[in-house]
């Protein structure tokens, strides 16, 4: 090719570069939930999802769910582990929703 053709293929390259817009930041992770001054310990509550039937673990006052898991036995293990590093409490609930158990 001859020079000026390389130029014009350089230039016309050039053109077609855009700047491409600033990143957004990506979002703050959620804030961990913190026990109230009212109560010296977290909550948490193990439960049957309806929409996927699976057990969640959820903190009082938690929009999600920690961790889900098939059987209502592995929740409670999960539960235990997280409520003595937190020092909290374990509430668990039955398929119906109601209290099977206020324990721990």
């Amino acid at each position: 090719m001859s020079e000026k053709k390389v130029n014009a293929t350089e230039n016309k390259a050039e053109e077609k570069k855009v700047e491409k817009p600033a990143v957004k930041p990506a979002a703050k992770p959620a804030k961990p939930v913190k026990a109230t001054d009212n109560s010296p310990d977290m909550v948490y509550h193990i439960s049957k999802r309806k929409e996927d039937r699976k057990w969640q673990v959820k903190a009082e006052g938690a929009a999600k769910a920690l961790k889900l898991f098939w059987t209502q036995e592995e929740a409670i293990d999960y539960a235990k582990s997280v409520a003595g590093n937190q020092e909290g409490r374990i509430v668990i609930h039955k398929e119906d929703g109601s209290f099977r158990k206020l324990k721990y």
